[in-house]
């Protein structure tokens, strides 16, 4: 009987000491970042994880999966404590509430001034045997509508306006109906992003003409050489980094990292485009952003951490 009391008493304080909180060498604090599911927002995410996982001491990270909105839901009942890549000028009401409730915090931008819009090739616009040099903006669309034909109709040209139900088809379907389009062009809607990706790659490796929303940063948009047309941009996507409001006590030197963290768009498209050649996973994308891309990254921490994280990059 004495043999299990022990016994039983030493499991027990074995418990204790995995599970009790606060002072112990091996206690760790969590970071849980919301893996959103474009590529661009995951491979932030990692970058961080990589950060504060070899930089620091005492932390670890973890991703939870979802969309926008369960994401940002999550942020704000405390789920989440991260949100690298917002977007959130997509969905302003949710997050003006969320910030009015003080449940979360906006960290500034990720990137800055990440563009919507509808895109053309450039070698239909620019270029000695360009088809169509004096079409900038949607109102000139119409003059062209025979480059653009639709496949399944014949009689018109064709606008890719976006993904079904998408909050920026609203736009598209507005600047559509606003520049009275519809005798000329009809407006397709693609039923994912991955589908709406392939009708702009499939018509620009056979050279021929496109016209449709699309969006950066992008692995597309950092290979296919697009112009813009003038009068079709969105407003600017706040793409800010977005942090629970008690992230700041749990983990002071990771939001002290987050408040510095800022990237390019060309930044996001150059390593979507090497994730996309590569077939690279989001860790392996992560750390070819660390070894490439330390002119932008060390920025954003002292001289101590840049050195255990570049030790680490060494060995992985």
């Amino acid at each position: 009987m004495k043999k299990l009391l022990l016994l039983f008493t030493v499991i027990l304080m074995a418990s204790v000491a995995v599970f009790a909180g606060g002072e112990g060498e091996t206690d760790v604090t969590t970071v849980t970042f919301g893996d959103v599911s474009w590529d661009s927002v995951q491979v932030h995410n990692r970058i961080m994880a990589f950060i504060i996982e070899n930089g620091l001491e005492g932390y670890a990270a973890e991703f939870i999966p979802g969309d926008t909105l369960p994401i940002l839901n999550g942020l704000t009942q405390g789920d989440v404590d991260v949100d690298m890549e917002s977007w959130h000028s997509n969905f302003m009401d949710v997050y003006e509430k969320a910030i009015a409730s003080g449940a979360i915090i906006d960290l500034g931008q990720n990137m800055p001034d990440a563009p919507q819009a509808w895109w053309v090739p450039r070698y239909i616009v620019e270029g000695p045997d360009a088809p169509a040099p004096d079409l900038k903006t949607i109102k000139d669309l119409p003059r062209y509508a025979h480059l653009f034909t639709d496949p399944e109709d014949k009689n018109k040209g064709i606008i890719y306006g976006g993904v079904a139900g998408w909050s920026q088809m609203k736009r598209s379907e507005e600047m559509f109906a606003q520049n009275a389009l519809e005798d000329t062009f009809n407006l397709g809607v693609a039923g994912s992003g991955a589908a709406l990706a392939g009708t702009m790659v499939g018509a620009y490796t056979k050279g021929d003409a496109w016209v449709g929303y699309y969006w950066a940063p992008t692995a597309v948009l950092g290979k296919l050489d697009m112009v813009a047309l003038e009068d079709s941009y969105w407003p600017a996507a706040l793409v800010n980094k977005l942090i629970h409001k008690d992230l700041p006590e749990k983990a002071p030197e990771v939001v002290e990292i987050l408040k510095k963290y800022k990237t390019s768009v060309a930044d996001n498209n150059e390593f979507l485009r090497m994730m996309d050649e590569n077939e690279w996973t989001t860790e392996e994308t992560a750390l070819w952003f660390l070894r490439n891309k330390e002119d932008v990254w060390t920025r954003w921490v002292d001289a101590d951490i840049q050195a255990k994280v570049k030790s680490a990059l060494a060995s992985n």
